[in-house]
């Protein structure tokens, strides 16, 4: 068996935390990160919320303190893709309604991108935006 070279802890300075973190129960009491395994929402690989990546998370971002990881690193990636096309779409979307209306292609690849992000995000889906692409749809 072969050992990790990485700490499975690191020092904590939550004097480096978000102003809301500051206000949170933990900064009188978090003196390290430890590695925190999970489970991946989407994929159910194990996985592991390193210690080196909360303290990078925590103090260098400046994310919450409560944030906890939920997708594995491919998972994590494959839905910043999708956020980051669901934002062109968009983008194309408010200089182009017109025209895109009539797009089966455009709407129905806008319409996909939004039911597979559902696939990697636990809360809820813009129901609002697929009826509205459905019925769009529906009229070309």
């Amino acid at each position: 068996m072969i050992k990790s070279l990485r700490p499975t802890s690191v020092p904590a300075n939550p004097e480096q935390w978000s102003e809301k973190s500051k206000q949170s129960v933990a900064f009188g009491f978090r003196l390290e990160y430890k590695d925190k395994p999970y489970n991946c929402w989407h994929c159910h690989a194990d996985s592991v919320f390193t210690a080196q990546d909360q303290k990078y998370t925590f103090e260098i971002l400046r994310a919450s303190i409560t944030q906890n990881r939920i997708l594995c690193q491919p998972c994590w990636t494959e839905s910043n893709r999708i956020r980051a096309s669901l934002r062109d779409c968009e983008e194309q979307w408010s200089l182009s309604k017109r025209q895109l209306q009539a797009d089966e292609t455009f709407l129905g690849r806008w319409l996909d991108l939004l039911v597979a992000l559902e696939k990697y995000v636990p809360y809820k889906p813009d129901t609002a935006k697929k009826n509205m692409l459905s019925r769009l749809l529906s009229k070309v």
